[in-house]
């Protein structure tokens, strides 16, 4: 189908207009009382309209409108009302007209009245809804979609009339997963790509902890790691999709109960359909740590990047000298010079004389002079407990043991080979792990074998991982 089929041609004018702000605002009301109001009538929404846009129906420029707006104020003249108050509400009604004119709202009268309702399109409730989420900071909430799709093809097994809906459920938590695990690889790299023409320190400090870490990390990239981990229900999933396609029983089920809620035409249909849907989820889950490992590169490179550039910052001379060296670098743009000019009165001198092409190296003789002195390094104790408490603070022992649990998975012995050690935080948290291990209070032990082997390039003690 095509879009314009279902969607007025003039829809999206309003927002290519010289006051496409305040028509925004106004679609903003329409929500709110949309979400509030069953029956929305006319008069009512005008009203809203005036409490809510009143100082920005005064800014606003209606030259365009300006003879519609007109015919208005004399339509709604009430000798009560004072001039304002009718341009108010003539202003109010060219805005209902105009959203009515591109396909925003739709009017019906009341039965047995000459009252006028407003309705809302559902094309027009999804935009607005789209618009209003894109105009709003809100940090939105992780649905936990491999929890949910674990739990939909759990809870089949003790209500085998609801199989197909679980096939369902499942399915669309993996599309949207996906989705979610795309968003945030695309987000990582937005924000990544404003760190190198970032120069102030605070936006980025602020971009980092109030934004990243908010939007991004607590609220998509933690979860994934933690409540919602994809290796801890991975399993689970695949061999129950498995154990589907292996039972006949169960298959003829899905097509029957789909064939009942008429989403399935017939059982051919029908079964291709299902087979697509099965495949689709347990193809994803087989080869969704690789999108994890893609994230987990993006993730780092990021935080890396990000506290290089604040510690060049941090470290760059922001003094007179600083700021000097600076102009001096960028000596060579048109624009730089000419303001150097204009403020410092600086001007370029050129002149060639017998020694502007070649200067001649003058050689000197190496002397040698007494050697240096060794001196001993003072040991500072409170630098090196300062160094250990930096240590501990970033990695506790609920991260070695959260690190550690993910490795475990559904296994209770793991060695060193089965460990993923892919980059520097990884290999760290593993040699935090084997010592972890040699607590009392840790949840698993370890056990060292002889000898050492390489993983991805770093070379590991061989060891073997108990949980207790």
């Amino acid at each position: 189908m095509q879009l314009f089929s279902r969607i007025p041609d003039r829809f999206f004018s309003i927002l290519a207009s010289t006051n496409k702000e305040l028509y925004v605002q106004a679609i903003f009301v329409l929500r709110q009382a949309f979400k509030t109001e069953l029956v929305i009538r006319r008069e009512d929404l005008a009203s809203m309209l005036m409490d809510a846009l009143e100082e920005d129906f005064a800014r606003a420029d209606f030259s365009e409108e300006a003879e519609e707006l007109d015919d208005y104020e004399r339509e709604a003249a009430d000798p009560a009302d004072s001039a304002g108050a009718s341009n108010l509400s003539g202003k109010a009604h060219l805005l209902l007209r105009r959203l009515k004119e591109t396909g925003w709202i739709e009017t019906e009268y009341e039965s047995n009245s000459f009252e006028e309702n407003i309705t809302i399109p559902d094309y027009a409730i999804s935009v607005m809804n789209l618009l209003y989420d894109l105009s709003t900071e809100r940090v939105k909430e992780y649905n936990s979609y491999v929890y949910a799709t674990y739990a939909a093809l759990e809870n089949s097994v003790e209500n085998p009339d609801y199989v197909y809906q679980a096939l369902q459920t499942a399915y669309q938590n993996t599309v949207n997963l996906i989705d979610e695990l795309k968003s945030l690889f695309n987000n990582i790299r937005r924000y990544y790509r404003r760190i190198p023409g970032e120069n102030d320190i605070n936006l980025l400090l602020q971009a980092h902890f109030d934004e990243y870490q908010t939007t991004i990390v607590d609220t998509v990239y933690y979860p994934l790691k933690t409540i919602d981990s994809v290796p801890r229900f991975k399993h689970a999933i695949i061999a129950r999709l498995n154990g589907w396609l292996l039972n006949e029983e169960i298959l003829n089920r899905i097509v029957e109960q789909g064939m009942t809620r008429r989403v399935f035409e017939d059982e051919l249909s029908g079964r291709d359909e299902m087979y697509r849907m099965i495949n689709f989820v347990a193809d994803t889950y087989e080869t969704i740590e690789e999108m994890l490992d893609e994230i987990d590169r993006k993730h780092n490179e990021y935080v890396n990047a990000s506290v290089e550039h604040i510690r060049y910052l941090m470290n760059t001379d922001r003094g007179a000298k600083g700021k000097l060296i600076e102009l001096l670098k960028h000596a060579g743009s048109e624009e730089v010079l000419r303001e150097m000019e204009a403020g410092l009165s600086v001007y370029r001198h050129r002149f060639f004389d017998q020694k502007s092409l070649y200067s001649q190296v003058k050689r000197t003789r190496r002397a040698e002079g007494p050697p240096m002195a060794v001196q001993e390094a003072a040991v500072q104790p409170e630098l090196v407990e300062g160094f250990l408490g930096e240590v501990r603070r970033q990695y506790t022992n609920q991260k070695i043991d959260a690190f550690m649990e993910q490795c475990f998975g559904d296994q209770d012995v793991i060695s060193t080979e089965e460990i993923p050690v892919t980059d520097s935080e990884s290999f760290i948290l593993f040699l935090l792990g084997t010592i972890r291990g040699r607590e009392q209070r840790a949840s698993f032990t370890t056990e060292f074998r002889e000898g050492s082997i390489d993983v991805n390039g770093y070379h590991l003690p061989a060891a073997v991982f108990r949980k207790k």
